[in-house]
């Protein structure tokens, strides 16, 4: 990271002005996806400032779902919903994208690229609750938490592909956030859920984006 900052400043000293030529497009918008070792996706939608070929500075909005859940919790006549097994939740996610000096070819440009940024969920979580104690009725329960992690960093590398206003990167991604973190704060009839549901203090993944500058 420190290596790449480094060649950009080096290319293009912030201390001069970004940009003189008018035409010169500076707003990034794109759609960006990523599936991870947490057997989790997220979606999001971003944009970016581009002060000039090298870096630039915005946040994303987006959601991301785990889609095969690692535990189940469960008691004496009572286990979580089915459809609130699987972890989900909103975020919004400032960010900066540092980009190399492009290798035009084709009428195309590669280079390459890091993004770091900084996930801020809801810090919220509401599942349902099956009791059976009442067999065979079913009656339903809710629990819910405000704890858990709330914030965390992840940071994208990879490479870039643009040609003319589109753009396309895809690449790897690795961050800090626990899927699990706020389901493992909740509890049921005095049952924590914190031992139904594994820690993970690191993940990693494939990163895709298409963007458009204008």
């Amino acid at each position: 990271m420190r290596k790449l900052l480094l060649l950009v400043l080096l290319v293009n000293p912030l201390i001069l002005p970004a940009d003189n030529d008018e035409n010169k497009t500076h707003h990034r918008v794109g759609f960006n996806g990523a599936l991870t070792s947490s057997y989790s996706w997220l979606l999001e939608f971003s944009y970016h400032y581009m002060f000039n070929d090298y870096i630039g500075l915005g946040g994303s909005v987006g959601s991301w779902k785990v889609w095969y859940e690692e535990g189940w919790a469960s008691g004496k006549n009572w286990n979580i919903d089915e459809d609130d097994n699987k972890p989900c939740n909103f975020y919004i996610r400032p960010s900066v994208i540092l980009k190399t000096p492009a290798l035009n070819y084709s009428g195309c440009s590669w280079s390459l690229f890091a993004e770091s940024g900084v996930m801020l969920n809801i810090l919220y979580q509401r599942v349902g609750i099956e009791s059976t104690s009442n067999f065979p009725y079913v009656e339903y329960d809710y629990v819910s938490t405000s704890q858990g992690q709330w914030l965390a960093w992840d940071l994208r590398v990879g490479v870039s592909l643009e040609c003319g206003p589109c753009g396309v990167s895809a690449g790897y991604l690795m961050s800090n956030h626990d899927v699990y973190s706020q389901y493992r704060h909740l509890s049921y009839n005095g049952i924590s859920f914190r031992d139904f549901y594994p820690r993970k203090p690191f993940m990693q993944g494939a990163y895709l984006s298409l963007s458009y500058n204008f």
